[in-house]
């Protein structure tokens, strides 16, 4: 298989997870409900107020939508490319993977008793891509190059979009 088969792929199943796991952004002014319903363990909340049950439907909506969209670009752009033969539920469950990984991540962060928006480096970078990654698996066989492409792409990109939210608003945060 040629690299720009498996980078094609790569972007198939990673740019919906990237979408979904930014989406919740776009609530930040609304009323929201904590997934966690304030519950501790220890003398930390369990996720703490930025893991919503609203934005985790956003994020699974975002998620299955963008997938439409994705593929269907992607046929577009590069007809020549074998894309993976994803089901359309595919995309709702890596959304949903995308912020189950978000969520862990936050669950440890709070474990080290870190607080919300502290900095914690991979942690805060790879979580939601690795749920997705584990999430897509259940549809489709990918080969380890999507998953190297994908770790070493999501913090690049990662920083850059942070960037852009802290400068837009939306975003407390650049990291």
């Amino acid at each position: 298989m040629a690299m720009l088969d498996i980078l094609v792929q790569s972007v198939q199943i990673v740019l919906p997870a990237y979408l979904a796991n930014a989406s919740p952004t776009v609530l930040i002014k609304l009323k929201k409900h904590p997934i966690d319903f304030g519950f501790k363990l220890g003398k930390n909340r369990l996720l703490g107020d930025g893991k919503t049950i609203e934005g985790f439907i956003l994020a699974c909506i975002v998620g299955y939508l963008s997938g439409y969209l994705v593929n269907y670009l992607l046929l577009i752009l590069f007809p020549q490319i074998t894309l993976f033969n994803l089901p359309s539920i595919a995309f709702l469950f890596i959304g949903m993977g995308a912020m189950i990984g978000d969520m862990t991540g936050s669950f440890f962060k709070r474990r080290m008793g870190m607080p919300r928006g502290a900095n914690a480096g991979l942690l805060d970078m790879e979580d939601f891509i690795i749920g997705s990654l584990i999430a897509a698996r259940f549809f489709v066989s990918y080969s380890w190059w999507t998953v190297i492409i994908a770790l070493l792409a999501t913090p690049i990109l990662h920083r850059l979009a942070n960037i852009i939210g802290y400068k837009i608003g939306v975003k407390k945060e650049p990291w």
